[in-house]
């Protein structure tokens, strides 16, 4: 099928459903001394330069060399999995989200492979892993049927999808997250305890921490309705909003919603990806392009870094070629070592 074609499909599937429905503060703990780091490369003309050679690059970690240990070029079939959030608390976004799926299929490379999953406490398995643009398409008025939206089990949503469904899936790897990070055990901690837990205290939240570190699997977050980009929700369940009617005049709903987006934050660097505010609604869509964009041009580079102690300080990495004249993007600029 073409991609008119497959377009004009994305756009009757989801009008269809719609009409039916930086530097990070924190510190992270390094349990493996391999670190990855996805980039991109483009010449004087910003044209993307997708066929250099693996003794092109060489990369630094606060300014000593490093042996590259693993190395993917561009041209390499990536296996993305869009796991899609359908909780109450998302529900006035649902026909955005679909658009941005439905435009990050349609772009996808002819070597790509997909699989869309959603979740709201429970998660489930939309469309197993294909090539095929067609089937991937047609799953998409499933993602808004909704089987708990009274509930998000969000970390366990991550830990899941990262151990299970990525299990028989070789090469380039990664989970892109749409979602606003809020998942319910949290929320009622803070409920009954009447305090923010501390992230160590949190079981669900440190399953989530450890499958990021022992897969590798680098995960990307397109995060909305944080404390940097937030737009109250007009229906379904809203957590910042009942925390304004139990805690008034107090600064408890904006420290909840800072402390959710912290908690996103160390997933996505502990595993090597990153995470995006969309600064309104309408961004989801171009930002889904972005982070497709980015993957379907980027190189793989990994290295074991040379400094084994845990001294809890900021590691630069810096990615360099051996040629003039070209530009590189970097997917991290580092890591916390502790």
């Amino acid at each position: 099928m073409s991609r008119t074609l497959l377009r004009l499909l994305a756009c009757l599937i989801v009008s269809a459903a719609a009409v039916s429905a930086q530097k990070p503060d924190y510190t992270l703990n390094v349990d493996v001394p391999f670190v990855s780091v996805d980039v991109t490369v483009q010449d004087a003309s910003r044209k993307t330069v997708n066929d250099l050679p693996a003794d092109s690059f060489e990369v630094y970690e606060n300014g000593h060399r490093q042996s590259i240990r693993n190395f993917l070029p561009v041209s390499t079939a990536f296996n993305v999995l869009l796991l899609f959030d359908r909780s109450g608390s998302t529900q006035d976004k649902w026909p955005l989200m679909q658009r941005a799926v439905a435009g990050f299929i349609t772009n996808l490379r002819p070597q790509d492979k997909i699989a869309i999953a959603s979740f709201d406490y429970g998660v489930e398995f939309e469309q197993p892993w294909t090539a095929d643009r067609e089937n991937a398409l047609l799953a998409l008025p499933r993602l808004t049927l909704g089987t708990n939206i009274g509930g998000t089990n969000f970390y366990g949503a991550v830990e899941e999808t990262l151990r299970r469904h990525f299990r028989k899936i070789t090469g380039r790897r990664a989970l892109v997250v749409l979602t606003d990070g809020r998942d319910t055990s949290f929320y009622k901690d803070l409920v009954s305890h009447d305090r923010l837990v501390d992230p160590k205290e949190e079981r669900g939240f440190q399953n989530a921490l450890k499958a990021t570190r022992t897969e590798k699997i680098p995960v990307y977050f397109i995060a909305f309705n944080t404390d940097r980009n937030l737009e109250p929700n007009v229906i379904g369940a809203d957590e910042y909003r009942n925390l304004r009617v139990i805690y008034p005049n107090t600064d408890v709903p904006e420290r909840y919603l800072a402390a959710v987006r912290l908690r996103m934050e160390q997933l996505a660097d502990i595993s090597g990806g990153r995470i995006l505010y969309p600064e309104k609604l309408e961004d989801i869509v171009p930002l889904y392009q972005q982070i497709g964009s980015e993957l379907g041009t980027s190189y793989s580079v990994g290295y074991v870094s040379s400094n084994t102690s845990r001294d809890g300080q900021f590691r630069r990495i810096e990615v360099r070629t051996r040629q003039e004249g070209l530009t590189i993007t970097q997917s991290r600029a580092g890591y916390y070592a502790k």
